[in-house]
């Protein structure tokens, strides 16, 4: 038997829910240390659910990152843990999990609705910042760079 832990396991769920088996694979690889056709074993019956029992809705992160984006993050828990019948910690690692792969990657749009009171609130996000101070250097170079160029022709 694999020891792998439950964040692990976890992270081979939100893969194999993807659709991304390989990924999942190579996770349980890598942190378990075990075997390639081992790895494969175990990701194959967390798929087939003797591991773990597999999320019942296929809507499962939109309906929870639905909750999440209402600021809800207990809600959003409780209702992964009663889709899938597991834990309370292992639906807490999971929702933290798909808020990172979502969140951290970039790979969720927040809202219009949201943007509008980001801005009216005066939270800006990180993005917008950043470039802000990309294009204030860039104008500073080009600022220097003219000068420089008219000394130089100059004399």
């Amino acid at each position: 038997m694999i020891n792998v832990s439950p964040e692990i396991q976890q992270q081979a769920l939100l893969f194999l829910y993807r659709n991304q088996k390989i990924a999942a694979v190579k996770v349980v690889k890598d942190h378990s240390g075990c075997g390639l056709k081992e790895a494969k074993d175990y990701v194959d019956a967390l798929e087939a659910g003797t591991q773990q029992p597999a999320p019942k809705s296929q809507n499962l992160d939109e309906e929870v990152l639905a909750i999440l984006s209402q600021g809800n993050k207990l809600n959003a828990i409780k209702h992964y843990k009663d889709a899938t019948g597991l834990g309370l910690a292992a639906s807490r690692d999971y929702v933290e999990k798909l808020m990172q792969y979502k969140v951290g990657g970039n790979i969720i749009q927040q809202s219009r609705d949201t943007d509008i009171k980001n801005i009216i609130s005066g939270n800006y996000s990180n993005n917008q910042n950043s470039l802000s101070k990309k294009l204030i250097k860039i104008l500073l170079i080009l600022l220097i760079v003219t000068v420089l160029a008219y000394l130089i022709f100059k004399i």
